[in-house]
């Protein structure tokens, strides 16, 4: 049992089906951390970037019993398959020394754990990598969240290319030279990163051609998909 005083911020603990990326429909546990170094202008967890009135701490302990009980009701969704616990945010790597704690934990318990990130906080995963074995890593581009990160994306991917795919929102507003740039991005590590095109789908900001940017990703990338937001249309969490 994990004994720790220190608390986390955290929005919600649930049991849901995993929503993006190339593993959409597989069953989760997800912990939502609160608290975020980026302001995307597409992003849909609003009330998960800063702390307010409503805001739980939990300790290490807390939430590792909170993930106990809900595996406990949920097992039979995993049909038997090993569980896996889904750390999110916000963005989960502002807490990663927190983290590392609670991670080790849930490893020894033979649980999976899949990391949701903006990809900006390669110091931050260098903690924590080692217990994780899924990182779904966002490319954020500079018409979304008004910063260049490459450089700094490069770096994360060199830390998680084994372990990672690579997540990029496109909207109305992408820039065709700044997606060809990610994908050239991802393509320096490796090409064998898969790279899910996920369509901005909030009103007016869905985009139309996304199929040129599945065109243009493929001439670098082997294995490039386009994914929606699966649980907005599941209506779930």
């Amino acid at each position: 049992m994990i004994l720790q005083s220190k608390k986390a911020p955290v929005s919600e603990i649930f049991f849901s089906y995993q929503g993006e990326g190339v593993y959409a429909g597989l069953p989760q546990i997800f912990v939502r951390f609160v608290g975020c170094n980026l302001q995307c202008n597409y992003c849909d967890t609003e009330y998960a970037k800063q702390s307010d009135a409503e805001t739980k701490y939990h300790t290490q302990s807390e939430i590792y019993r909170i993930i106990l009980k809900i595996y406990k009701k949920h097992k039979k969704s995993f049909f038997e398959k090993i569980p896996s616990v889904s750390f999110t945010g916000g963005e989960p790597l502002i807490h990663a020394d927190f983290l590392m704690i609670l991670l080790k934990q849930l490893k020894k318990d033979k649980f999976n754990i899949y990391l949701e990130t903006n990809g900006s906080l390669p110091e931050q995963l260098n903690k924590i990598s080692q217990y994780c074995d899924v990182v779904s890593m966002d490319i954020k581009l500079k018409s979304a969240c008004k910063k260049d990160l490459l450089n700094t994306h490069k770096k994360f991917l060199k830390i998680a290319k084994d372990k990672t795919f690579v997540k990029i929102v496109v909207s109305k507003d992408t820039k065709r030279h700044e997606f060809i740039s990610a994908v050239d991005l991802v393509s320096s590590i490796s090409k064998n990163i898969k790279v899910v095109i996920q369509p901005d789908t909030n009103g007016k900001n869905f985009l139309m051609n996304i199929f040129e940017f599945y065109n243009l990703a493929t001439k670098k990338i082997k294995d490039v998909r386009i994914l929606p937001q699966m649980h907005k249309i599941w209506k779930v969490r």
